[in-house]
């Protein structure tokens, strides 16, 4: 009988999975051992029937694995997209468009429209702003609406929400980081990653060096949106995420973690939460305050 290097692990105990987000994940673990190969990447979720999810360690005869034949790996879904006509729609009243405006404050109008056209940001009605979800291939996945105040701080009053609800039931959304498409545009530059889309597009001003690109929520980190990056240079947490986020980007030989923010929370310059924008808007406060 053939031995395999790899197994479930044992016991009734599952971990959330880098897929479908939900706690049904059985991580494969070295044969005999409790230690798993990489609870983030390599295992199987429960959820056979709505996720399916399934990756094995690796496919070499001299390191293989126990799996069931009769379960599938992992396909994802097939994604619906949003005409790009009604995108171009939205690239209008930017005199209304409040985060418009805070970026022209901030910088000033031509660099606030290069960032507009950038990362194809949008008007919503009442003042909002759209951030459109654009893949490698340049197809638009969705877009999510935020509300903002005049000092670029998001309105809570007013909830975000996302738009393909609103252009077809049953839409088949599969979510790409925000700022996707500016890697394909750019496949030697190298590529920084946030949480935050405003984060993202500001720091592309502050930090040119680097593509940058947004996860658009912490829950957003998973391998497979990661997988379709190419290569991965610098990852850039929010405050309370670094170790999260480190242990979930190490498969990307030779990136390298910003340590910036969490240094400056020991140091009580920045707030629980806060980002490497908010450290750069910080500093730049106490430089016009000399």
């Amino acid at each position: 009988m053939k031995r395999y290097k790899y197994e479930l692990q044992k016991g009734s105990k599952h971990i959330l999975c880098p897929i479908c987000q939900k706690k049904t994940f059985k991580p494969y673990v070295h044969r005999g051992t409790n230690n798993a190969v990489d609870e983030l990447k390599y295992g199987r979720c429960e959820r056979v029937n709505s996720c399916a999810y399934i990756l094995y360690p690796d496919n070499d005869d001299s390191e293989w694995q126990d799996y069931e034949p009769t379960k599938q790996p992992y396909v994802a879904p097939v994604p619906d997209f949003i005409n790009p006509d009604l995108v171009r729609s939205t690239f209008k009243n930017f005199d209304e468009n409040i985060f418009f405006q805070y970026l022209s404050k901030t910088f000033d109008l031509e660099t606030a429209r290069l960032l507009q056209k950038k990362y194809n940001i949008g008007t919503a009605k009442f003042g909002g702003t759209i951030f459109w979800q654009k893949d490698r291939d340049g197809k638009f996945r969705t877009g999510k609406v935020f509300y903002y105040q005049k000092n670029g701080k998001r309105d809570k009053k007013k909830g975000s929400w996302y738009l393909h609800n609103q252009v077809k039931k049953n839409f088949s959304l599969v979510q790409v980081f925000f700022g996707e498409h500016l890697v394909a545009e750019n496949p030697d530059k190298p590529i920084a990653l946030c949480e935050s889309e405003k984060t993202a597009i500001l720091m592309s001003v502050f930090e040119p060096k680097y593509t940058w690109i947004a996860s658009g929520g912490s829950n957003m980190l998973n391998i497979q949106r990661l997988m379709r990056l190419s290569r991965l240079d610098f990852v850039s947490p929010d405050q309370g995420q670094f170790e999260l986020w480190e242990k979930q980007t190490a498969f990307f030989k030779g990136r390298r973690m910003d340590v910036r923010v969490e240094r400056a929370f020991r140091n009580g310059i920045v707030e629980k939460g806060d980002d490497i924008l908010d450290l750069y808007l910080s500093e730049k406060e106490k430089q016009l305050a000399i």
